[in-house]
């Protein structure tokens, strides 16, 4: 598998993105490059639109790295690069960085699913997994354009983690949280004045679904004050912003951040999706 993580390239049209590196040695080390390449295309990024694609593409190949990770038996291997062939490939038919985003954010949420499938191994939830793509689907039948269609992806993604969170909970101490985050993202939305702020409360929802599953991994203790930092910083970077599109470049970057740390603790930290 990793033969053809570290020969992968996507040519990501505005933000000249090099996607999963070479010469990566472990997991690990793809883990850090996707970090890096994050931070380089952000330094080429002219304003949060193009800072948004950049995030919804890493976030991608970060959840690409744990699912190929996880997936010892191959079982899910054609999945898992059928959806980042999928991501190049859509990445050509993108006419700016919104079609990229909303492209980015399709390819997060089916990547989810792979890892809920991989996780699910009694199958409980295989049926709402199903249900949540399918929603998607639906959604984006009726969806007017990217801006929509990222709306979409993320809300499906934020459900896609939950279910993920749910089956890592073996003792439901998680429950309430993850209770907790589904219905601010229900409450939000009633607030939300269009699909901008909508994106932004996607984006907050999937960094902290994602940081009850960093804490669920991390039974140690040894990556809760990064946890506890990433989460920091996006609200600190919150009151800084000046509207949606900011926010929701914010929220897409410490997703990606969040997800390193899920990567992280589930290969280095001794523990194991």
């Amino acid at each position: 598998m990793l033969k053809k993580l570290l020969c992968l390239a996507l040519t990501v049209c505005l933000l000249c993105v090099c996607a999963l590196p070479a010469c990566a040695a472990s997991y690990t080390d793809l883990i850090g490059d996707i970090l890096d390449d994050m931070s380089e295309n952000n330094d080429r990024c002219s304003g949060a639109p193009q800072q948004a694609a950049n995030g919804a593409y890493r976030l991608t190949e970060m959840l690409a790295v744990t699912a190929l990770s996880h997936d010892t038996f191959g079982v899910y291997d054609e999945l898992i690069w059928g959806v980042l062939d999928d991501m190049n490939e859509n990445n050509d038919r993108c006419s700016g960085a919104p079609q990229q985003t909303a492209n980015g954010l399709y390819r997060t949420a089916e990547m989810l699913a792979i890892l809920a499938y991989e996780l699910d191994t009694a199958g409980t939830y295989e049926s709402i997994i199903d249900d949540i793509l399918d929603d998607m689907s639906e959604n984006d039948d009726r969806c007017s354009g990217a801006a929509q269609q990222a709306v979409n992806g993320l809300y499906r993604s934020v459900e896609l983690l939950a279910v993920i969170a749910y089956t890592l909970d073996d003792t439901g101490a998680y429950d309430s949280l993850i209770d907790s985050v589904l219905d601010d993202l229900s409450e939000n939305n009633d607030r939300c004045s269009g699909a901008p702020q909508q994106s932004a409360n996607g984006a907050y929802r999937t960094v902290e679904m994602l940081a009850i599953i960093a804490y669920e991994l991390d039974d140690a203790g040894a990556y809760s004050s990064l946890i506890g930092d990433i989460l920091d910083d996006m609200s600190e970077n919150n009151d800084r912003c000046s509207g949606a599109p900011q926010q929701l470049a914010n929220g897409l970057y410490r997703a990606v951040e969040m997800a390193a740390v899920v990567g992280y603790a589930s290969q280095g930290g001794g523990l194991s999706l």
